[in-house]
């Protein structure tokens, strides 16, 4: 059963299709989410907060969030009026992950002892857009000292881990087997 924030990101994505502007709500909640994410515990405390009057959540949003798409706003009413704007962040996170499978992209994240080039990162999103068969690859890499070489590629919910590291704790999984 789909969370609630798949509900409001689904109906959100529904609205905003029929509108054809998936890209400007995508863009809108990503800056929204970037905004939101550091104040999330006021934003609960306004959730939590029982004294506060519908209205008064509403003229909120509306001063906060001014300049955001009608649908958007929309939703950030519904939202507020369901003591729900710290959602937000999850919203997006939905959002994003329905407007990547309509359009056969993922995010890829590349860990990586030092930061690649923007050759390096085409090329090994040529390898696993092959792979995945997706259209596309929003590339993203991060510094993890940790890998002592080698790449650890996410995408979604898979791991693909080509690090120093990993191939060491595989071979010491091995020698623990054999005795």
């Amino acid at each position: 059963m789909a969370n609630i924030s798949q509900k409001y990101a689904q109906a959100l994505y529904d609205v905003a299709e029929e509108h054809n502007i998936e890209d400007t709500i995508l863009n809108e909640l990503e800056t929204l989410e970037n905004s939101v994410k550091p104040n999330l515990d006021e934003i609960k405390a306004i959730d939590y907060n029982p004294k506060l009057a519908q209205e008064d959540r509403q003229a909120l949003v509306e001063n906060v969030f001014k300049g955001v798409s009608k649908p958007l706003m929309n939703t950030l009413f519904l939202l507020a009026n369901n003591n729900k704007l710290s959602l937000i962040p999850s919203v997006f996170i939905d959002y994003r992950n329905i407007y990547n499978q309509v359009h056969s992209q993922d995010l890829m994240k590349v860990e990586s002892v030092y930061p690649l080039s923007n050759e390096e990162l085409d090329e090994i999103g040529k390898v696993f857009i092959k792979r995945t068969g997706l259209k596309k690859l929003i590339l993203e890499n991060e510094i993890n000292d940790s890998l002592i070489g080698g790449v650890r590629v996410t995408i979604g919910t898979k791991v693909y881990d080509g690090s120093i590291q990993n191939d060491l704790n595989q071979l010491t999984k091995s020698f623990h087997q054999m005795k």
